[in-house]
């Protein structure tokens, strides 16, 4: 797969790698303060047995911990009166495993361990240290205590660990998924694209080829066909123009992001400045076109006066476009609290569901036929300078009942 470690994937292994990690800390502090504090609360009773028992005395067996001590040479020195019997006191592996503590603890360490002990049901701690006597090392001392406590908090640690883990790793697969998802939508969108320009430019392109050489080869020699034939030439390639114009500066306003200088607009002024060919336009094809009183009256507001009426002019000039005859073109607004919204509206034949969703995509269109002189660029555009002013830009519309396109502005 094409760029597999990308940033957003990186990020989430990382996430992952942090949380495992972080888990295991914890872990590893469990035992590292269980340890501390079982130290804090055994050692000293370890020390004063280990005097009695270096001075030959014979300690009694309690139920809450178990001493055993050897010799320098790991031979077994008995501690218990004779009467006291432990399960633990002659067995072999136990005695196995504490004697290999006892190099180290003769040369003066102490040893502190937690692990699996013959005899014991969990997990126990295992204090060892030198059994002095005068000053002289002549063996060594432990004491092994279940650690009970430390095996259930790290049960519970491990549970809540696997569980999370395991949440962790569905939500990282679905972020996976997603981003599979997305990658691929947006290498569709790309092919798309790159489609659809080549057919917006490759049709008024063979139209004016098609043209030019008929007329290269003198085959009309009617003088007003060939008006017509110069006329289409002229349309198409004003059509091309528009088409390229459009290309260049919805890629200018994506790719190159600029701060607008923002000012305080007479909206109201904006509306009758934008409206105005829009009139004429309408009388000649028998259009409605009317300009509310709402409209008429807005408050002053502050953006970029040049981009709103570009963005004005696009959302007009498409309700027109798909506007029937004796259809209407209506100019609402309305006001709120710190927000002015410009409606434009048209009584055309609105936009089906499936589209709707992708309006403000490039060349998505209803007009699929591409006979409209349009680029299908101007929703992109005006979507990108409303992003870029911080307003906002949407649409409501029902398949045979209209469409209303809104605008925000902030005001002054």
């Amino acid at each position: 797969m094409k760029r597999l470690f990308s940033s957003k994937l990186w990020i989430a292994f990382i996430i992952l790698a942090i949380f495992i990690l972080g888990q295991l800390l914890g872990a590893f502090a469990i035992k590292h303060y269980f340890i501390q504090s079982k130290i804090e609360e055994l050692q000293p009773s370890l020390t004063l047995i280990g005097e009695e028992v270096a001075d030959g005395e014979i300690i009694s067996i309690t139920d809450d911990y178990l001493i055993k001590a050897y010799d320098v040479h790991g031979k077994e020195i008995e501690v218990y009166k004779e009467d006291s019997t432990s399960k633990l006191s002659s067995d072999t592996k136990v005695n196995e495993k504490l004697t290999s503590y006892l190099p180290k603890i003769i040369s003066g360490k102490t040893v502190v361990e937690i692990q699996e002990v013959p005899g014991y049901s969990t997990k126990a701690i295992m204090i060892g240290q030198p059994l002095v006597k005068g000053n002289k090392v002549t063996g060594a001392i432990y004491l092994l205590k279940e650690a009970r406590a430390y095996q259930a908090a790290l049960n519970g640690f491990y549970l809540v660990f696997f569980v999370t883990l395991a949440i962790g790793t569905v939500i990282i697969l679905i972020f996976l998924a997603m981003f599979i998802k997305e990658k691929n939508h947006l290498e569709q969108m790309r092919k798309d694209y790159v489609a659809n320009i080549s057919h917006e430019l490759k049709t008024p392109l063979a139209s004016i080829k098609a043209l030019t050489e008929t007329l290269a080869d003198h085959i009309v020699t009617d003088q007003k066909k060939i008006d017509q034939y110069y006329s289409i030439i002229l349309r198409e390639s004003v059509r091309l123009e528009k088409l390229i114009s459009d290309l260049l500066e919805l890629s200018r306003l994506q790719y190159k992001k600029t701060t607008y200088t923002k000012s305080v607009m007479n909206t109201k002024e904006i509306i009758a400045k934008v409206s105005e060919p829009f009139t004429i336009l309408a009388d000649d094809m028998d259009l409605q076109f009317q300009i509310t009183e709402r409209a008429k009256n807005l408050p002053a507001t502050y953006s970029n006066e040049d981009r709103i009426t570009q963005v004005l002019t696009i959302l007009l000039d498409n309700a027109f476009k798909f506007t029937p005859e004796y259809g209407k073109v209506t100019i609402d607004a309305k006001t709120t609290a710190r927000k002015a919204e410009i409606m434009i509206m048209d009584n055309g034949p609105g936009i089906s569901k499936e589209v709707l969703p992708h309006i403000f995509g490039r060349f998505n269109k209803e007009d699929v036929s591409h006979t409209s002189t349009g680029s299908g660029l101007g929703l992109s555009i005006a979507l990108e300078i409303m992003e870029q002013l911080g307003e906002r830009i949407s649409v409501k519309s029902q398949a045979n009942a209209g469409t209303t396109f809104t605008i925000t502005l902030k005001k002054a």
